[in-house]
């Protein structure tokens, strides 16, 4: 099968020291695209996107802003990296889940303060910074001036956790240069910093021709009415032209996803199912999938199974998955809509569960060749290498065991 020849590369600029002075001159910007870390293999690996996030800290302009909403921060040399820039002269606000507070937001809250109508400060959200009864769990970065870039969007998967780093598959994009996608999610972090129900609940910011920043919580949803339905509604199985597509011109359909389960996410399965069904090349993975979801899964079509993988892995044996994605990835190539070479990423915050849908949470889609192009060469690496079959015996799922596969592991 061939699968979109083209794709954008990704540099990797190394700044480690939290404490390193910042270097305003010379060639710095962050790295545009998409960028992804590999758990259980080298600190290179482990840490890429944890250090594309703190580069841009450490080359943070003096008089500058950054803007930070995060579910869990527990890594003392990314809170020190903001520390540091609060004491250069760079303003510093982050927007915290109240799950937890660990001593990397102590340190914070002891640098910046709590009150979140100062200048400078980290809060921790009495539940959703938008919502009542859920979580924060929204995930984005923003810099108005570091290096040469300006008004710089950073989003995906990631949180500021040792874990994040070690046993989680994560995904980070960055948009320098841009001020409309810059102003859409200041709008956001401006309704969150008030910690109360926003109205409307449902944030919508479409920008450009390639962005769409959408933020939940989402009123009365169900199967015909829910984000992702809506993504998948304009799908057209066949005819997809120019380099977009499978070799025989089908639409692409990937899916990483660390939970899925519950009614939405079964319902999204049997959506995808029968995509599948009528000739769509769909593959799907996650983390952690539960039952109903792996029975929609496991539901023969006239095609046969929907290729499903598990990437989640007790590697310790203590009856728990401590290895799997924390992706929360939608990709779509070929005909959508009235266009047939769509190509259209689908990242952020919000996994495939009721809960998706009733707290803070992200959903942003970037349409760009180049931009799919990266998130399917990591979709890919993982299917092939760090994942296995959901098996379906009988017409019954039947979930792999989750055994550690060792040392080939540690290849990209």
């Amino acid at each position: 099968m061939r699968l979109l020849g083209r794709a954008m590369g990704v540099l990797m600029i190394l700044v480690l020291g939290a404490g390193m002075a910042p270097a305003y001159a010379g060639t710095y910007q962050p790295n545009a695209g998409a960028t992804f870390n590999i758990p259980r293999s080298t600190p290179d690996k482990e840490f890429r996107v944890e250090r594309t996030i703190t580069s841009a800290i450490n080359h943070a302009h003096k008089g500058s802003l950054i803007r930070i909403s995060l579910f869990s921060f527990d890594r003392k040399p990314v809170a020190q990296a903001l520390i540091n820039a609060h004491k250069r002269g760079v303003q510093v606000q982050i927007l915290l889940n109240d799950h937890q507070v660990t001593g990397a937001q102590k340190m914070l809250h002891a640098a910046l303060g709590k009150n979140r109508w100062r200048k400078n400060f980290s809060y921790e959200c009495s539940h959703g910074c938008r919502s009542t009864g859920e979580n924060n769990h929204i995930k984005f970065f923003l810099f108005s001036h570091t290096g040469k870039a300006r008004n710089v969007v950073m989003t995906g998967s990631v949180n500021f956790t040792t874990n994040a780093v070690k046993n989680q598959y994560n995904d980070v994009f960055v948009k320098n240069n841009a001020p409309k996608l810059f102003t859409a999610f200041n709008q956001l972090f401006d309704q969150m910093r008030k910690d109360k129900p926003a109205h409307p609940a449902w944030f919508v910011r479409k920008v450009g021709s390639k962005f769409v920043l959408e933020a939940t919580p989402y009123p009365n949803f169900g199967p015909k009415n829910d984000p992702i339905i809506s993504i998948l509604n304009p799908v057209h199985c066949q005819g997809a032209n120019d380099g977009t597509g499978n070799a025989y011109h089908h639409t692409v359909i990937r899916v990483s996803m660390h939970a899925w389960s519950d009614r939405r996410g079964t319902y999204i399965a049997q959506k995808l199912r029968n995509l599948y069904a009528a000739g769509c090349d769909v593959k799907v993975m996650y983390g952690k999938g539960g039952a109903s979801v792996r029975q929609a899964l496991g539901v023969r079509t006239k095609r046969g199974y929907v290729p499903a993988h598990t990437n989640g892995y007790d590697t310790n044996d203590d009856g728990e998955v401590d290895l799997y994605t924390h992706q929360k990835e939608l990709i779509i190539s070929g005909n959508y809509g009235k266009d047939r070479s769509t190509s259209l990423v689908v990242t952020g915050s919000s996994n495939y569960q009721d809960a998706g849908l009733r707290g803070d949470d992200e959903i942003f889609q970037i349409r760009s060749f180049g931009v799919l192009g990266q998130y399917m060469r990591n979709w890919k690496f993982i299917w092939d290498n760090r994942s296995r079959p959901i098996r379906t015996v009988n017409g019954r799922p039947v979930a792999p065991s989750f055994s550690y596969r060792g040392p080939a592991w540690e290849t990209d």
